[in-house]
């Protein structure tokens, strides 16, 4: 009786196993990159006179297709919200210079800007950082 337990479970718990690390492994690798591409955007310093306005509030996202289109594509965004006193276009020179990388290629850094609040000390500006790259057997990207 114990033999036929012991190949029951060979039969239907070692497949069943693989077939969760077939699909797992993918996806853990993903969420390290994820997780990687996060930190370097955080690494990277901030323009003078700025400051990170909602430090615990940040947007980071790995999905299919973030920016439209069709097709099997692993998206990466990392968005963060600051604060600061210098223009517009003194913020844009800052990060064109930027060389992050992203989780497979160079980020494409994207900057939006809010109205100038003179009580808040200048204006906010949500820093997107996104990188993509082609479906490689995580099923979140197909």
């Amino acid at each position: 009786m114990r033999i036929a337990w012991g190949c029951l479970a060979a039969v239907v718990i070692v497949p069943l196993v693989g077939l969760l690390l077939l699909i797992m492994i993918p996806q853990w690798r993903d969420n390290a990159r994820l997780e990687a591409f996060y930190e370097r955007v955080l690494a990277y310093p901030l323009p003078p006179n700025t400051r990170d306005v909602f430090p615990m509030d940040r947007d980071v996202i790995f999905d299919k297709n973030l920016v439209g289109g069709s097709g099997s594509y692993c998206d990466y965004r990392v968005r963060i919200t600051l604060q600061t006193a210098l223009t517009p276009e003194r913020v844009h020179r800052h990060y064109d210079n930027a060389s992050i990388a992203g989780a497979e290629s160079k980020a494409v850094i994207t900057l939006y800007f809010g109205d100038e609040d003179p009580d808040a000390g200048g204006r906010r500006v949500i820093v997107e950082a996104y990188d993509s790259h082609n479906w490689d057997w995580d099923w979140r990207c197909y």
